[in-house]
């Protein structure tokens, strides 16, 4: 009997877990942080060495900075959601993906489009990044480039949409979707290097969401890994902004936009595999432990 309650716990944990998930509703693509998402996967560590943005009005007049990181899985797409501010003057946030595939350790994309710039950056140790993008709000509008890194690398310019007092959304390459809001004005501060606020950190709940179909990671069925940072006008003048965060102490790198992790493991953040193999797993595991028992 005390076997058969339980087999019947696992289950019911799985399925119970399992409605849970189902129940959880789409995420709104419009930059604000939704509970579905859960707890920040990454935290900035430094101080922005970019200035701070006081104003909230969408322009981040007098700063850039990297918050939170945050990821999930659902409806066959990923979901990645970096908090912060980027100021309208054409500094550009990048964003690099590593989804299991074989890919690049020295960046190369295509010479089609200003990330060009950041060509022979070097990411961490087992980082193999699959996907580029760039972004950059330049008096209004956000512009954006998509990279493939699979194979021979592909994509360039995707295209631009409108933002009004800093929010928008937008496809512009037609299969990326992103939502902006760029009214922060709390987070971390402009004191560059120092030890940033992780509480202050964790409370922004705006910034840059972005929605990428599994298909074009090749639907990895394991963790992806991301590596985002903010850079400066053209992609030539890297920030101490990025997350995974950089040690305490870290000033701007600058170095002409170009970064080098070859010997800086887990200079990244992972987004965990979706959740239907553990799910499973909590089925099984109710299964393993009532046979184990028997025997």
């Amino acid at each position: 009997m005390r076997n058969r309650v339980l087999l019947a716990f696992g289950v019911a944990t799985a399925a119970s877990v399992f409605l849970a998930v189902s129940a959880l509703g789409a995420v709104s693509v419009d930059g604000t942080l939704d509970p579905d998402y859960g707890s920040a996967i990454t935290v900035q560590t430094i101080n922005s060495g970019f200035g701070d943005s006081t104003v909230g009005d969408g322009t981040s007049s007098g700063g850039s900075e990297l918050d939170a990181g945050y990821g999930i899985f659902q409806g066959g797409n990923l979901y990645l959601f970096l908090s912060g501010n980027f100021e309208a003057n054409g500094n550009h946030l990048n964003i690099f993906i590593s989804d299991g595939r074989a890919g690049q350790s020295t960046l190369a994309v295509p010479t089609t489009a200003t990330m060009k710039a950041m060509n022979g950056s070097k990411f961490s140790p087992g980082f193999q990044a699959t996907m580029a993008l760039d972004l950059n709000d330049f008096s209004g509008t956000e512009y954006v480039e998509e990279y493939n890194l699979t194979g021979t690398p592909s994509g360039g310019f995707a295209g631009s949409f409108a933002l009004s007092g800093g929010i928008g959304t937008g496809s512009p390459g037609g299969s990326i979707m992103y939502g902006f809001n760029n009214r922060n004005a709390a987070g971390v501060n402009g004191t560059g290097g120092t030890a940033a606020d992780a509480a202050a950190a964790q409370a922004v709940m705006t910034g840059l969401e972005v929605v990428i179909p599994l298909s074009l990671l090749g639907n990895p069925s394991g963790n992806v890994s991301v590596l985002a940072d903010i850079n400066g006008g053209g992609d030539t003048f890297l920030s101490n902004q990025f997350l995974s965060g950089l040690p305490v102490g870290t000033s701007n790198l600058g170095n002409a936009g170009i970064f080098d992790f070859s010997s800086t493991p887990g200079e990244f953040f992972v987004v965990p595999e979706p959740s239907t193999l553990s799910l499973i797993g909590l089925g099984l595991g109710g299964l393993w432990y009532a046979r184990r028992r028997r025997a």
